[in-house]
């Protein structure tokens, strides 16, 4: 029986799964025999990647990355037994979920869990300590906090490894003996005594940086796209000519040939002088093969091989750019992009360009990003240029296949998924001479009011910007509420973030930098306020002083209260001044209209139904809004008996929607008929 299944793809063969083994039994017993032999992963073949007694466990197949983070290394406790068993203990509860008292967490969860708790035991093997309970001693903790501040940790680092230490709290249980720490570490209080760092919060490019870096990728990436086939014809005409100076290589030295990159036995000793070697016995030179792209694209210098691998990373980092920079896409949601991930779609009559790919932070689905029409070029043209590639990668999780960003490092290996954007990215800004001036660095320090101390540290005034993937997020929010592009209700929604204050979080500074270059029609301002005041005025008035009937949490209150009005409610110029002053508020959408303003948390402008049952008492809604959810019970309904093949995710959240169409239809007294999902029975 496993515990941990979601750790495997549903192709992953069963028999070759890892089973449940009492590993707690053999520590307790002392048979470190048996518990060393414990198999801890295996691939899909059944080969063992890592058993409990190894110092590196390699769980590649639970990990499915290209990332570099595909095991844990146990190898600085090597001397010190106790320690080492321990910390492996840990590492192997949280990997198999054997705490009750949450949810089973994703490997990326697990991973950055082992390396937060390696803080610890670093420390506890400082101090010669043989377990965690060693910090059950005022006197160690002391000194456990004493160790942390020399660091100069800032206190979302302190936070994260207070909560391992609460997580190996909770397996207690699982290990059957206490560490004897008496409770929760409160992680907020303790991580803001230890540090007067706040979160450091990913800068926004500057915007003259901004757009030389996307203007660049822009312009690298339309005029590459008439000679797309070409380029990547050169990419496989070097390899398959460095192929034929190998074979010849390789054939001289099976007939006894010797060399000086080889010994007496035809073993190749100096693998530098083999590469000569093969360079020099290629039928072709790498300059007569790229001569005729560069007649083609004059503008860029190709005279050699390292001009042509150059050019074509900088063309594979620019489609990357403008996949990033105009989607604010995650790393790990730009890493599934694949061939076929843009589609344009038409809405009233307007052409949106759209991004589809997988998120993972609040549990995987798919999704699409609204983005800028370049995105089609640079897919076609990442495409092109890595198809050749993507037929030879071994992929970690075979159901994110052919995703776009791949590389061949060297002519004699084989091509990988891209995991190292950082330096990429930065070498991008490096060769093209991106370079930050006075007022780049003036302009960071006003637009990042949270990340002084991370401006001092990395914007160096002279040198290359040092351009990472999460800017392009950064940066997207800052300007879209800088020049009002956009809201922040819209950034939420593109962002996939759960609630608005993480989306307000990405846009800090942003609204301070378009105050500062408004300039407010005073008059104007007052007359749209007076016109905003009294329609909000009118339509409350209205709720309150008719006999029409209303749905929502706060609708039926009011129908309730309508023989009894309360003094706030009671007249059109009572309403107008509590509208004016602040006290009343009215938001609508769509869906409904909702009293509580900025106290509410959003949910319902993805989730509507969360709005019918409003938990914060604040949902309207009108016959207007009744007919809403009314076209959307029939437009549900008739989609969920289409028979698509739709996920249990996506029923239970069309159901809900369904519901509460029916919930307020009900209300108002309109004909429907109730919709009777097609439930399946699953043998167990």
């Amino acid at each position: 029986m496993m515990h941990n299944p979601h750790l495997y793809t549903g192709d992953f063969p069963r028999q070759h799964q890892v089973g449940n083994v009492d590993v707690i039994r053999l520590y307790h017993l002392k048979d470190w025999d048996s518990l060393n032999e414990v198999v801890v992963c295996r691939d899909k073949n059944g080969g063992v990647t890592a058993r409990f007694g190894e110092n590196k466990w390699c769980l590649m197949p639970f990990a499915r990355t290209p990332k570099g983070i595909g095991s844990f290394n146990f190898q600085d406790w090597d001397n010190t037994p106790e320690l080492l068993v321990e910390f492996k203990l840990l590492a192997y509860g949280w990997l198999f979920h054997k705490s009750v008292r949450s949810q089973a967490h994703k490997y990326t969860t697990v991973y950055s869990r082992v390396i937060a708790i390696k803080v610890v035991y670093r420390f506890l093997k400082q101090i010669k300590a043989n377990s965690l309970s060693e910090l059950s001693n005022n006197k160690s903790f002391e000194a456990f906090k004493a160790y942390l501040v020399t660091q100069d940790r800032h206190q979302q680092g302190l936070k994260t490894i207070f909560a391992a230490i609460n997580r190996a709290i909770c397996l207690e249980p699982w290990l059957k003996y206490s560490f004897g720490l008496g409770g929760k570490i409160e992680t907020t209080l303790l991580s803001k005594a230890l540090s007067d760092k706040d979160t450091r919060q990913t800068l926004v490019i500057p915007e003259r940086l901004s757009d030389a870096i996307y203007g660049k990728a822009i312009e690298l990436i339309e005029e590459a796209i008439p000679y797309q086939k070409s380029i990547a014809k050169v990419e496989s005409d070097l390899q398959k000519n460095y192929l034929k100076g190998k074979d010849i290589v390789d054939a001289k030295i099976k007939k006894g040939f010797r060399f000086c990159c080889t010994d007496d036995n035809g073993n190749i000793v100096d693998n530098h002088n083999y590469a000569l070697l093969i360079c020099d016995n290629q039928p072709l030179k790498s300059s007569e093969i790229i001569h005729s792209l560069s007649i083609q694209i004059p503008s860029i210098k190709l005279s050699n091989a390292n001009d042509f691998q150059r050019y074509l990373g900088q063309l594979i980092t620019a489609c990357y750019i403008v996949c990033g920079g105009f989607t604010g896409m995650r790393d790990s949601e730009l890493g599934k992009l694949t061939p076929n991930s843009y589609f344009k779609d038409n809405i009233n009559g307007r052409d949106f360009h759209m991004l589809q790919s997988n998120t993972f932070k609040l549990g995987e689905k798919r999704e699409t990003w609204i983005t800028a029409p370049i995105a089609k070029q640079a897919i076609e043209l990442a495409s092109t240029l890595t198809k050749a590639w993507r037929r030879q990668i071994n992929y970690p999780d075979s159901r994110y296949v052919d995703t776009l960003w791949c590389n061949r490092i060297a002519r004699s290996k084989p091509p990988v998924l891209i995991s190292n954007w950082s330096s990429r990215l930065q070498r991008f800004c490096r060769q093209i001479g991106f370079v930050v001036t006075q007022e780049d660095y003036q302009e960071c320090l006003v637009s990042n009011p949270r990340s002084i101390v991370r401006i001092k540290q990395s914007v160096v005034i002279g040198q290359p910007w040092k351009l990472s993937s999460h800017q392009f997020r950064r940066s997207l929010a800052f300007y879209t509420i800088k020049y009002r592009l956009g809201s922040k209700v819209a950034l939420k929604q593109q962002f996939k973030h759960l609630y608005l204050a993480m989306t307000e979080w990405y846009t800090n500074g942003g609204q301070l930098a378009s105050l500062r270059d408004l300039r407010l029609d005073i008059d104007m301002q007052k007359n749209l306020d007076e016109i905003n005041t009294e329609m909000i005025t009118s339509k409350i008035f209205q709720q309150w002083h008719s006999d029409q009937p209303l749905s929502g949490t706060m609708g039926k209150a009011i129908i309730k209260m309508r023989g009894n009005v309360p003094h706030i409610y009671s007249s059109w110029e009572t309403i107008y001044a509590a509208v004016e002053k602040g006290t009343l508020t009215l938001h609508g959408t769509a869906h409904s209209y909702c009293k509580n303003g900025y106290d509410c948390d959003m949910e319902g402008v993805v989730m509507p139904q969360f709005c019918v049952n409003c938990k914060g008492q604040g949902s309207i809604i009108d016959k207007d809004q009744a007919l809403w959810w009314q076209k959307r019970h029939k437009s549900l309904v008739r989609y969920m008996e289409l028979g698509e093949d739709i996920s249990v995710t996506d029923k239970s959240h069309y159901i809900t929607q369904i519901r509460a169409a029916e919930k307020v239809m009900a209300d108002f007294d309109m004909f429907f008929t109730s919709f009777v999902p097609d439930l399946k029975v699953m043998n167990l």
